[in-house]
């Protein structure tokens, strides 16, 4: 039987131009880990499930960076800066209509499940690595993030963005 971690090494041992895929849940989780963890099959497979449990219990969401709209980049914290999805189908519904060729990142949601709006801390304001799991960490309130920053970036800020269902 063929578990997250085979799949996970069969995808990255794939031969270059080999367009075979890997589901982003697997793709993510592993990502998330150290180089050296990778290579575990027990820590692969456990973090794709934590994973899993995060997404079931409403504790990820998936962020889209829209920061350009007619050639002009749009600042951090402007209302559509980044669209929050509830769900992968959320965000493929909102992409059929607006961006067929746009795509969402999964993120964990700190500090509780996935309310009508999430804040959302950049460590670096100006990246735009949207697919690193470092780019930017998610809060389900004002309490959480705020409670967070005080014991860790005191002088930084979040900025809240509805959740699209």
């Amino acid at each position: 039987m063929t578990d997250a971690f085979d799949r996970w090494i069969e995808w990255a041992k794939k031969p270059p131009g080999e367009r075979r895929g890997l589901p982003s849940e697997i793709h993510a989780s592993v990502r998330a880990l150290s180089r050296e963890h990778r290579a575990d099959r027990q820590k692969v497979n456990a973090a794709v499930e934590h994973r899993a449990e995060l997404s079931r219990s409403g504790r990820t969401a998936w962020v889209y960076l829209n920061d350009y709209q007619h050639g002009t980049q749009r600042k951090v914290g402007e209302a559509e800066w980044v669209k929050v999805f509830a769900s992968a189908e959320a965000a493929d519904r909102w992409f059929d209509e607006h961006d067929p060729e746009g795509v969402a990142w999964e993120y964990e949601i700190e500090g509780g499940q996935r309310q009508s709006s999430v804040w959302i801390y950049l460590p670096d304001e100006n990246s735009r690595a949207i697919g690193d799991v470092s780019w930017a960490m998610l809060f389900a309130s004002k309490q959480a993030a705020d409670e967070w920053l005080d014991r860790n970036a005191p002088q930084r800020r979040t900025w809240s963005y509805p959740v699209k269902e």
